[in-house]
């Protein structure tokens, strides 16, 4: 084939954007087609983090974009696609191309991005590159788009590099459409925005010594303990089968949630421990003799007995409908007003356990809008402030959509906790008590979801002291939690008391912060934006001083924040102040820095 200079150009702008060029482009992708293989609903090579990925399009089920019956769907927030192997050569460009359409059942628009794992000869790790989130369309059969989304990235091969694994993740637990993908070298020069660069390992040994530790003033891991706190109209009568208590009298259960006020503050206050309470919305009523309607009394559907509900009353009965519309005096289950002054008293942090106590992964958008403002609104009546963090009834969180997390993060939520746990459906797990680390949640990271683990009976105590070690041991973070009524029985008191206290010892040593979660969270948030560089060019003689700023680009002080060393020191200054031997622990030194403020700090080993 003859191809004039024209041809040539339009060849050239085509590889420079990504674009295959049609019977001259070399196709990298192994099984492009999405050809099916031996796993059921798999093309052959292909690969998934969890279920919920499966070949679709054929015989009018789902989506395909190119009309050859295959396309594959990706569900879950969890969850990710992953290409076969692909051939690659070091220091080439490569460049991923695909399309995706979502037909979210919440019709909510999402994203999706790509995350390139290279590997060298042995199929060891040498980096990844990830592109920004993209935007992935909303198909409605009322209003089908034009088109499906362009999803693609290119990236430069590390050296030693032979093959590349491609990631397509999602940010929601909307329903995905992928198809039409390819793999190619590229021309292009200009580097698309990336959130991580590869590190080849032959650099790591010339990183810095110098270290930004995870929690104030040298602690090893932060715990928190929490309470899922609910007056009658929580949970307790729209509680669900799964509910070990569903069968008792929901008042009943509210007098206990009552009770566990008291019994939770005898166990923090002598040790000095703080907790967060996450309330609904009732909590923070006196009453309601004036027949307040909240959120417009909705009716939900979905609190049916297909979804795990013991009945379907709850799919025509409105939400408060059995609202005693009293007052303290006559109905002490139902209203917690009174509660809150003690609690604030004590220093004890309040945070959401949403207002109507509701299945979070199952609600609409507007749904989520009108519950966030109306615990505020509540909230406020008995000054306290708007939620940071807030605790997903029954642990619902599987089925959010991208819209819904957009909710949470308007509403100024920084920090969720009762995430998806249900190990059968592990394509909406977030996070996990086995590998106990606060992480961001995918496409809102301004949102951490941290791991939690329950804590309700002599049994758990001792799998929780075990989970405490080990988050220890990483660095970790765990949330350890029960509802207010199960802190009530002698057994249950003392199953606490021995977890309160052995981590109590841990704090006193210097090993274990205690902090309510939002604060933990907003610590961890803040410590990703301290950045430290060292000044001229570091000397190779370990007897040497060391010279670096530390600057705080976060909104929060950091007081405590602590910087670890390569050696123990023997004097350390900050902007040319010596500081007392008491300011620092072994190899590392504490300090304390303003936001948006810069330190100088030189150090002189011992």
């Amino acid at each position: 084939m003859l191809l004039g200079i024209a041809g040539l150009v339009v060849i050239q702008n085509r590889q420079a954007r990504c674009a295959a060029v049609p019977f001259l482009t070399r196709e990298l992708l192994p099984n492009a087609a999405l050809l099916p293989g031996e796993q059921p609903h798999m093309p052959a090579g292909w690969s998934a983090a969890a279920p919920g990925v499966e070949l679709q399009g054929s015989a009018g089920k789902g989506f395909d974009y190119n009309h050859d019956g295959r396309a594959l769907q990706l569900i879950g927030i969890g969850n990710y696609v992953q290409t076969p192997p692909i051939t690659v050569q070091p220091s080439a460009r490569y460049c991923f191309t695909g399309r995706a359409l979502t037909d979210s059942a919440k019709r909510s628009a999402t994203r999706l991005r790509l995350i390139f794992d290279w590997r060298d000869a042995q199929n060891r790790p040498l980096g990844v590159n990830m592109t920004d989130w993209q935007a992935v369309v909303l198909w409605q059969p009322e209003a089908p788009p034009d088109d499906w989304s362009a999803i693609t990235g290119a990236f430069e091969a590390p050296a030693d590099a032979t093959m590349l694994l491609v990631q397509l993740q999602p940010a929601s637990d909307d329903r995905v459409y992928l198809d039409a993908m390819h793999v190619q070298r590229t021309t292009d020069d200009q580097r698309p925005a990336t959130a991580a660069q590869p590190l080849p390992l032959s650099v790591v040994d010339h990183r810095s010594p110098i270290a930004i530790a995870p929690w104030p003033n040298g602690y090893r891991a932060a715990l928190s303990f929490s309470f899922d706190w609910e007056t009658a109209m929580g949970g307790l009568i729209h509680s669900r089968s799964d509910d070990p208590n569903s069968t008792e009298n929901p008042q009943a259960r509210g007098l206990r949630m009552r009770e566990g006020i008291t019994t939770t503050l005898r166990l923090f206050q002598p040790l000095g421990i703080r907790a967060t309470y996450y309330a609904n919305g009732y909590n923070f009523l006196f009453g309601n003799p004036e027949r307040r309607q909240f959120m417009n009394n909705p009716t939900f559907a979905w609190a049916s007995k297909a979804n795990g509900w013991p009945t379907n009353t709850w799919t025509t009965t409105p939400w408060f409908a059995k609202d005693p519309y009293g007052a303290i005096q006559s109905d002490r289950s139902w209203y917690f007003g009174d509660l809150i002054a003690p609690l604030q008293r004590a220093q004890q942090d309040i945070q959401s356990h949403t207002f109507s106590h509701f299945s979070g992964g199952d609600a609409t958008t507007a749904d989520w809008q009108r519950d966030l403002q109306t615990w505020r609104t509540v909230a406020a009546e008995r000054n306290v402030p708007p939620a940071r963090s807030l605790a997903f009834p029954w642990s619902r969180s599987n089925g959010m959509s991208y819209a819904d997390w957009d909710a949470l993060e308007a509403a100024g939520i920084t920090s969720v906790t009762r995430t998806s746990w249900n190990p059968k459906q592990p394509q909406y797990r977030i996070v996990s008590a086995a590998d106990p680390h606060c992480r961001p949640i995918p496409g809102h990271e301004r949102i951490l979801a941290c791991p939690d683990f329950y804590l309700h009976s002599q049994e758990t105590a001792a799998q929780a002291l075990k989970l405490l070690d080990h988050a220890i041991a990483v660095s970790g973070t765990i949330d350890l939690w029960a509802h207010t009524e199960e802190v009530t029985s002698p057994e249950q008191i003392a199953a606490w008391g021995q977890v309160v206290r052995y981590a109590a010892q841990q704090r006193d040593a210097g090993t274990l912060w205690i902090a309510p979660l939002a604060e933990i969270a907003d610590w961890q948030a803040a410590v990703a934006e301290v950045s430290i560089q060292e000044s001229g060019v570091r000397s190779q003689n370990a007897s040497d001083q060391l010279k670096f700023n530390v600057k705080n680009n976060s909104k929060q002080d950091m007081n405590g924040l602590t910087i670890m060393l390569p050696f123990k020191p023997k004097q350390v200054t900050v902007d040319g102040h010596i500081l007392t031997p008491d300011s620092w622990l072994l190899n590392s030194t504490v300090l304390n820095l303003p936001a948006g403020q810069t330190l100088e700090v030189q150090a002189w080993p011992a």
